[in-house]
């Protein structure tokens, strides 16, 4: 990159209107976001740019002083910090303005880079904590903008989960997913009878709850852990369900269950609505019981494991 693109200029003073890469141009434009975590420790200072690079408490010199700076201090744009001084001290004008007079008495606060003969580093530093390396986890929690805790996040992104009957039952959870009756309200002229019983209207309570085809693999399940019930009328009741602890069936194998349930539910319309196959819903549990077999398996925790696989092979 420093030598394709970047050549003798510093990153943070590359043009972004003469990027022709879509790429590069991205990467230009999250320059000030970037600009939060960066920061350098100034050894000899030959690779530290004195205007664009942050190496003072100011930020980038040349936002601090304005397109004026490289004038008021007469140190060129493109200078390092080792061309900014010498043996004997900066090589700067006097102090003509405040932002100079505080930058002059910072100066006089830090080693000469010209008598230090370590190299220049930079620093990804992250709510005021340098990292060793790089770290995308910490990095996304400093930039995103956190929410309260939902209730139901505990039943979606658990651990031990399927990754895709979790995505899957997010989406259901946030209503998200395309069903007949949403695809209507959005102006597509298709039907909105239920592609699994063909009576109601498609929407989200009644395909994974209240649809016949639904509450039958439902009725089937919640028996397998050992639940009487068989079924629930609305999103709210089930969610209600799901964030009850009891002593029926383990939580993990609850929530295992339940996200495999709406998952495979999905999986039976789309087969039903794209290519016209119909399965039942103990054919489809046969499928179910494998994915809940799989995921209990593949736990590291062997004395969980063996609890779960007890309790569903308890009603097989």
């Amino acid at each position: 990159m420093k030598s394709n693109r970047i050549k003798e200029e510093n990153i943070w003073s590359c043009d972004v209107d003469k990027a022709k890469s879509w790429v590069w141009r991205s990467l230009l434009h999250l320059r000030q976001l970037a600009s939060r975590f960066i920061r350098v420790n100034v050894g000899n200072g030959h690779s530290i740019s004195f205007w664009w690079d942050i190496w003072t408490p100011f930020g980038k010199l040349i936002d601090y002083f304005g397109p004026t700076g490289p004038r008021e201090l007469s140190i060129p744009l493109e200078a390092s910090i080792a061309n900014a001084c010498n043996l004997d001290g900066w090589l700067m004008r006097g102090a003509r303005s405040q932002p100079a007079e505080t930058l002059q008495i910072y100066l006089t606060t830090v080693p000469l880079p010209s008598l230090v003969t370590e190299n220049d580093s930079y620093v990804w530093l992250v709510n005021d904590s340098a990292l060793d390396k790089f770290s995308a986890k910490l990095t996304w929690e400093a930039l995103r903008n956190r929410a309260p805790a939902q209730q139901w996040t505990s039943y979606v992104w658990f651990k031990g989960a399927i990754p895709r009957h979790s995505f899957n039952m997010w989406l259901v959870q946030l209503d998200r997913l395309p069903t007949r009756a949403r695809l209507s309200s959005w102006g597509i002229n298709t039907s909105t009878a239920c592609c699994l019983c063909n009576t109601y209207v498609e929407d989200r309570d009644h395909l994974f709850l209240r649809c016949e085809w639904s509450a039958d693999l439902w009725t089937i399940c919640l028996r397998r852990m050992g639940y009487s019930c068989g079924g629930f009328y609305s999103w709210q009741t089930f969610s209600d369900w799901l964030s009850l602890h009891d002593s029926v069936a383990p939580r993990l194998l609850k929530y295992l269950v339940a996200s495999a349930t709406i998952y495979s539910i999905w999986s039976e319309r789309n087969k039903r609505y794209h290519d016209n196959i119909s399965s039942p819903p103990e054919t489809i549990f046969k499928l179910l019981d494998r994915f809940i077999r799989d995921a209990i398996l593949s736990k590291r925790n062997q004395r969980q494991s063996c609890g779960l696989m007890q309790h569903w092979l308890s009603r097989e």
